[in-house]
């Protein structure tokens, strides 16, 4: 046991302190991001022209990437050029002063047919409440039949019923088959008369 001592101690007095350990587990490449620091091309992704550009603008000429690269090639140009993607700056600004002309147009258009509208306002309010009242008029019309009817039925049966009550309704349609049926003898009656009548002449 003293000999591991001993081994131990020689151990730490010709090393100093014990090796550094890397417990981050991170691979090579990403510690030296972590730090700050560049890392090397690795992969065929960055060896691309789009990945060399950003290389250059991220750590710039300590990125080895040469300055030629950055700019583009003629036919980069021409098909640029061809999809209109970058334009004059004139045609631009032409073109919007006059979206800006449209929009105040419409705008102004828009307000021109509110001020109208608001001229309107009183008559159309007019009428509107004028129906209202007239629908209420109706609306109580319908009310005051549907309460006659309620009391007709309710005087036929004998005795108070609500109206919501499922029976209602089969007492309702019950009593509507008798007064057809009334209806209906009453002309039976009526057309018997007047053949009478015809054949007594």
């Amino acid at each position: 046991m003293l000999r591991n001592w001993r081994v131990l101690a020689r151990h730490f007095a010709t090393e100093g302190a014990a090796p550094k350990v890397d417990i981050s587990l991170l691979r090579p490449r990403h510690r030296i991001l972590a730090a700050g620091g560049m890392p090397p091309v690795e992969f065929d992704s960055e060896r691309q022209r789009i990945s060399r550009r950003e290389r250059f603008g991220k750590y710039g000429l300590a990125s080895g990437v040469s300055v030629a690269e950055l700019f583009p090639t003629v036919e980069e140009l021409e098909e640029e050029q061809a999809l209109g993607v970058y334009r004059e700056l004139n045609e631009v600004k032409k073109e919007y002063l006059e979206l800006e002309k449209k929009k105040k147009e419409a705008e102004a258009n828009r307000l021109a047919e509110l001020e109208k509208n608001l001229k309107k306002y009183p008559s159309i309010l007019a009428k509107h409440e004028a129906s209202l009242v007239k629908q209420e008029k109706e609306k109580d019309e319908k009310e005051l039949a549907l309460e006659k009817r309620i009391r007709d039925i309710q005087e036929y049966f004998g005795y108070w019923m609500d109206p919501k009550d499922p029976r209602f309704e089969v007492m309702l349609q019950q009593k509507e088959a008798e007064e057809k049926k009334a209806a209906k003898m009453a002309k039976r009656e009526e057309i018997q008369k007047k053949r009478y009548a015809e054949n007594v002449q």
